[in-house]
């Protein structure tokens, strides 16, 4: 019963009473050391005591006696000022057996003292400051307040002491408040306003409102007690926000610099174009934001700037530049201009990215360059061409006036010998006419091409052989290349002019009993090639690299070979056209060797049957008619007229006509003519198209049909006989040329 009462008495015991060992391991503890510290018996038995409830830094002295105060350290964190008194039980032996700590808290009670020694000494200063002061003892109570803070935080006099300064922070805040508190007590330092913090307080009415706040310590003779400076920025905080506002409205990047260097204010288009988020570069120096070559500079210009401020508009002649956060470069344009407020002068940056106008203007300057070359080149073609078109007209105009002189008498075989140099004049005219124009429609696009697997074998002997002549003639011999089976895919026309171009001018250029070599292989990538080899005088640096220019001869116009500069150039654009490409080398005194690479492909097979029904109706047997009739499909009058007329001085026909391709093909299948002379342009439907439909009806598929067109290019006399017209014939009309033609196709049908 004596032992009960005893512990009753101990438990029930003003103030916390606690055990320990001679190691400050905790033995016992009493409810009211609960109430003090937070801890419960369980959640201390066993463990030391010091570790418990020792403030951060502050290691406890065992001392024995009573009326002790000591800072010590609750579960939560907060600090507690307890009257403390010790003492020792000592075994037989003299050593500590146990420690008994006899604790009450006296942190009311020390704030109340701290509040009188700080009125006594600070109140007259704390009234004649104009923010509102609040100061805080070691526990975290309020010792002393101004009236401006009782104002601010809307409580009464003296309502505030003793209280923790937590109840000015709202609620969110205060967990976090007590540990930076002690945090700050352990290494206290000065902290001015405008730390960079968002802080608010909390009025008694429960309205927050944001605060700047700066920390100072006063070392008392007991204590250390925290002052706080206070200032209410909601107002300015508005402006703030109706500034910031205005910034992010800002179409361009927005950056805010004091005249330290230091961004004090971006808006988020700065923080998309340099890859930053706002909190990385706040407090920055502006340098961050430029590259190292430029930033070592940067300093003196900007102080130069602070030190006569004044606006600065984009585009101010001067080549910037602006480092993003990875460190990439970019080209910008930037304003400046001063902003003035009541602390201290900053500048507004406004920072433009110019990447892609300084594309635009790169392109632009790019094709201003090319816009000049082909000016350029354009003023060579005039000059090239007057002379070519000079010298056969001068030939034509020349013999023309001889002939047409009646007073010179001229024997029949000078006459016969000028009119034959007028049509070789006039054929050499219009090659140049057909190739400038040709190297146009390339140019525009208004080329179409028929892409098919073409025997490069076959190829390469028919061009030999058109050539065969003109190489005679400079006793070049020409080597052909070992066959080798190989298919390319490409428009055989348009293939064989590039190879008749090549070959040309391996044997005009050579040497005399010069040498050719032609030679096939195969190349990566299901590529083959074909390479047109001579031993003529090759080719220097300067006129390599003018070989595929327009009407660029390459020091040739004064010499005896006829031609252009466009056969080059035009074999390169229709390579290009064909997925082919033209390359050459070349040195001087060893020939040049030029190279065609093109796409291998597979031979196309060969159609199993004929392109028509054949059990569609058989033919209607032909009325026997007094005159063969010719059908002339052509939409121009003038040229109808003139083979009416034609026709109607030398041969012994009758003449139909039709304008268009669509009618043309009507009257031949109710008419059935003899002869079809077909004009290759017409309006509805193409000569092209109408001689196709004409082949495929077995009631018209033997007529024989003639084209006629403007377009003399080998390549469109090659795909018309080709395709299966009878003759192709070519305007302006050869009269003579005509009669032949028409004679040939009529003896066909007898």
């Amino acid at each position: 019963m004596q032992t009960d009462l005893g512990k009753f008495i101990l438990e029930e015991a003003p103030g916390g009473i606690i055990a320990t060992d001679a190691h400050d391991v905790v033995l016992f503890w009493t409810k009211g050391a609960t109430e003090i510290y937070g801890y419960t018996s369980d959640e201390v038995l066993g463990s030391k005591l010091s570790e418990l409830i020792g403030m951060p830094g502050r290691p406890i002295k065992q001392e024995f006696g009573a009326d002790f105060e000591y800072l010590r350290r609750r579960k939560d964190g907060q600090a507690v000022y307890v009257g403390a008194a010790c003492r020792a039980v000592y075994t037989p032996h003299g050593e500590i057996q146990y420690i008994i700590h006899s604790q009450n808290d006296i942190t009311d009670a020390k704030a109340l003292r701290d509040a009188r020694n700080v009125e006594s000494r600070y109140r007259g200063l704390l009234e004649s400051m104009p923010d509102a002061i609040v100061m805080a003892n070691s526990t975290g109570r309020i010792v002393l307040v101004n009236s401006q803070a009782e104002r601010l935080f809307g409580f009464a006099p003296r309502e505030l002491l003793g209280k923790p300064v937590e109840e000015l922070l709202p609620n969110r805040f205060r967990g976090g408040h007590v540990a930076h508190r002690a945090q700050y007590f352990v290494q206290p330092r000065t902290r001015t306003m405008g730390a960079g913090l968002e802080l608010y307080g909390l009025r008694k009415d429960g309205v927050e409102f944001p605060v700047e706040i700066s920390l100072s310590m006063i070392q008392m003779e007991e204590d250390t007690i925290v002052m706080s400076a206070i200032r209410d920025i909601g107002e300015r905080k508005k402006a703030e926000q109706k500034f910031r506002g205005l910034l992010e409205s800002a179409p361009d990047p927005m950056v805010i610099v004091n005249a330290r260097g230091e961004i004090v204010l971006v808006n988020s288009q700065t923080e998309q174009l340099f890859g930053y988020q706002r909190q990385e570069l706040l407090g920055k120096p502006i340098e961050i934001l430029i590259p190292a070559r430029f930033a070592g500079r940067h300093p003196a210009s900007r102080n130069s700037f602070f030190e006569k401020a004044q606006p600065r508009a984009m585009g101010a002649g001067t080549d910037l530049y602006a480092m993003r956060r990875d460190g990439t470069e970019f080209p910008v344009e930037i304003s400046l201009s001063p902003l003035k407020t009541e602390d201290e002068l900053l500048v507004s940056s406004a920072i433009r990215d110019i990447s892609g106008r300084r594309q635009i203007e790169h392109k632009l300057l790019e094709q201003k360059l090319e816009l000049e070359q082909a000016s350029k080149a354009k003023d060579r073609f005039l000059a090239s061409m007057s002379h070519e078109l000079r010298t056969p007209l001068n030939a034509i105009l020349g013999f023309g006036q001889l002939l047409h002189n009646q007073k010179l008498p001229l024997s029949q075989e000078q006459r016969y010998a000028f009119a034959g140099n007028i049509v070789q004049a006039g054929q050499h005219l219009l090659h140049l006419i057909n190739e400038t124009l040709d190297l146009a429609k390339i140019e525009v696009g208004a080329v179409t091409l028929s892409l098919e697997p073409v025997a490069l074998d076959d190829l390469l002997h028919e061009a030999s052989k058109m050539i065969e002549a003109m190489a005679e003639a400079r006793a070049v011999r020409i080597f052909p290349a070992e066959p080798r089976g190989l298919y390319v895919k490409a428009d055989r026309i348009r293939l064989r002019q590039i190879v008749l171009n090549l070959l040309s001018n391996a044997v005009k250029y050579n040497r005399k009993g010069g040498q050719v070599w032609l030679d096939i292989g195969t190349g990566d990538a299901g590529r083959a090639w074909l390479a047109v080899k001579d031993d003529g005088p090759g080719l220097n640096p300067e006129q390599m690299s003018g070989l595929f220019q327009p009407f660029n001869r390459l020091g040739q116009e004064g010499g005896a070979e006829e031609g252009s500069g466009i056969g080059l150039v035009l074999s390169k654009r229709l390579a290009e056209l064909m997925n082919a490409s033209i390359s050459v080398s070349s040195s001087v005194g060893h020939g040049s060797t030029f190279t065609v690479e093109m796409e291998i492909t597979e031979p196309q097979p060969l159609p199993q049957g004929p392109a028509y029904d054949v059990n569609s109706e058989p033919a209607p047997t032909a009325t026997p008619r007094a005159k063969p009739v010719l059908l002339y499909v052509e939409d121009n009058p003038a040229n109808l007229r003139l083979v009416q007329e034609v026709v109607k001085l030398h041969l012994n026909l009758d003449l139909l006509s039709a304008t268009d391709g669509n009618t043309g093909v009507a009257m031949a299948r109710d008419l059935r003519p003899d002869v079809i002379l077909m004009d290759m342009n017409l309006p509805g439907i193409s000569g092209r198209e109408a001689q196709r439909r004409l082949r495929q009806d077995p009631g018209t598929c033997d007529i024989p049909i003639i084209a006629l067109s403007a377009n003399a290019m080998p390549f469109d006399v090659q795909a018309a006989l080709e395709a299966g017209f009878f003759r192709y014939l070519t305007k302006p009309l050869n009269i003579q040329d005509f009669l032949e033609v028409v004679g040939e196709a009529l003896e066909q049908l007898r």
